[in-house]
């Protein structure tokens, strides 16, 4: 019999070691008795209905098609909105309408999974005899993009929704692979060879790599070449295009087949998406994030940040403009981080461009706000922009001076006195803001060029400042740098007023010219004896 130390057995006769054990030892779990509110089970039966329901539903729609692949997929309106055009694009090309379509949309937000993987495999069970060319701008994510549309064709999932579309098994390489119905899919990079296939759609996904191919007039010009030679000629009658990219150039594939729309080419459904939406969507609200379950708008915001303004706008706005513009270039365009200048020195002056006339229905209204430092430095520290009645304008200039307090609130002429003077007044009364100076800034005969003559001199000396890390840069950069040539001038002629009001504003003493006398003809007959010369000094 072994002996413990009598430290080690208490009274109770049980040794401390075995104490400790049992009380380690993990409880068994309690099992939880079902409440009387959880739902029962399906019977055979009823669950046999749901899922043939599922089925239906996923082969009429192509969202509950991802879903029931991918069951954590986490759809957005987004998704939703672009599935739904999808589901119409396919219905287009059944009815051999040559549908024409474009999805802009920031990186890493889920088009390609949609567009080019869920929807070739959902199109083809619908149309197995139909025929894919899938076009990346390399031809290993191409592939990639293909072995996933044909692993989807294999799933005893797939077969179950569309029970006609097989693989042919004679034919599955990744290049180019058949159904046992004739048609098929063909991958390819940009450039490559297509030659000899047909297509009812021809998918084209991201063009353009980098920045380095988009900046290349080179490459640019290969790939249209590649288009117009190669890609385009390969649609059967009736077939549709689908293009699927992030925005790059004002003169990638996209620019140059919209350019094209304009002198009667093929005409395009245009679909853009911003990261940040710069206007109310249907939707979404100004300022509201496009995906926010996966990119919120804090990190929309540090990603902004990080890229810079030109990136932004073009990659995630879906805004790129011209390396040069017409009549502002881009050596014009200066930034300032928030930390560079002390907002509280500054000047503020504020102009107004209104869209308050028949011709102006849909145009913008646009306030802008300038702060001007001793060195007579102009820096653009807030805009309002939007369509706005008369009474929301007026709320909304009353809000912007009362934001920043401008020294001076210039409004062009006429608009005052004729549309929103009245109730202006009154509200200048009811908010105590009786400091407030609105001056009227007189048009006369100058056009919009004219009328932007003073802040294209002051930015070609390098005196007018944009904010680097907000919201509104990247469009206003984008709208000077497409001026006058742009769909939308209102921001540009905001600040165009502010350049006219400094210029006004600035201490000029003109030089008087002296009234003609008849001594003035006398003055070649007699000679001064007060003439200096050089030898005289």
């Amino acid at each position: 019999m072994t002996s413990y130390p009598e430290t080690l057995i208490p009274e109770g006769g049980v040794c401390v070691y075995c104490k400790a054990d049992a009380a380690e030892k993990v409880a068994a779990p309690v099992e939880k008795e079902e409440s009387p509110t959880s739902k029962p089970e399906l019977s055979r039966e009823e669950a046999a209905q749901r899922e043939l329901a599922l089925r239906a539903l996923s082969r009429k729609h192509v969202l509950p098609f991802v879903e029931r692949f991918n069951p954590d997929y986490l759809a957005g309106w987004v998704h939703k909105d672009i599935c739904q055009r999808l589901e119409q694009f396919s219905q287009d090309v059944e009815d051999g309408k040559s549908p024409r379509l474009m999805l802009f949309m920031p990186p890493r937000h889920g088009k390609s999974t949609l567009a080019s993987v869920a929807f070739p495999a959902w199109h083809l069970g619908k149309n197995p005899k139909h025929e894919f060319i899938s076009c990346s701008y390399s031809g290993s994510l191409a592939m990639t993009f293909s072995r996933k549309v044909r692993q989807l064709l294999r799933e005893p999932n797939y077969r179950n929704i569309f029970a006609k579309t097989l693989l042919d098994r004679t034919s599955q390489s990744v290049e180019a692979w058949l159904t046992t119905q004739g048609g098929g899919y063909v991958a390819a990079g940009v450039g490559g060879g297509i030659t000899g296939k047909g297509a009812n759609i021809l998918v084209i996904d991201d063009p353009v790599k980098n920045r380095e191919d988009a900046e290349s007039e080179f490459n640019r010009e290969s790939v249209w070449n590649w288009y117009t030679s190669t890609a385009y000629t390969r649609l059967a009658p009736g077939g549709g295009v689908l293009i699927i990219l992030t925005r790059w150039h004002d003169d990638d594939l996209a620019g140059r087949l919209l350019t094209a729309a304009k002198d009667g080419a093929d005409q395009w459904e245009v679909v853009k998406y911003p990261a940040i939406a710069e206007k109310d969507e249907e939707f979404r609200k100004t300022g509201e994030a496009l995906h926010p379950e996966r990119y919120n708008l804090d990190a929309l915001q540090q990603i902004q940040k990080a890229v810079g303004p030109r990136d932004w706008v073009a990659l995630y706005q879906q805004n790129p403009v011209a390396d040069e513009g017409d009549y502002f270039t881009r050596d014009m365009i200066r930034y300032y981080e928030d930390e560079d200048v002390d907002l509280s020195q500054l000047r503020y002056y504020c102009a107004w461009d209104l869209a308050i006339g028949q011709r102006d229905r849909n145009d913008y209204s646009v306030g802008l706000v300038v702060g001007v430092d001793e060195y007579d430095n102009m820096y653009v520290v807030d805009t309002v922009r939007g369509k706005f009645d008369g009474f929301e304008l007026v709320e909304q200039i009353l809000d912007l001076y009362e934001t920043w307090r401008p020294g001076i609130v210039g409004i062009e002429k006429g608009h005052i006195e004729m549309a929103i003077g009245p109730f202006l007044e009154k509200r200048v009364q009811e908010r105590r803001l009786h400091e407030a100076y609105f001056k009227d800034l007189k048009v006369g005969r100058r056009d919009k060029e004219a009328r932007a003559r003073a802040i294209q001199g002051r930015m070609q000396q390098g005196m007018v400042y944009f904010p680097k890390e907000t919201v509104w840069t990247g469009p206003l950069v984008a709208e000077l740098l497409r001026f006058p040539n742009g769909t939308h001038d209102d921001q540009v002629d905001a600040l165009a007023w502010i350049g006219l009001m400094m210029t006004e504003f600035a201490t000029f003493y003109e030089n008087i010219a002296p009234e003609p006398s008849w001594r003035d003809r006398l003055r070649h007959l007699v000679k001064s004896d007060n003439k200096k010369t050089a030898m005289s000094a």
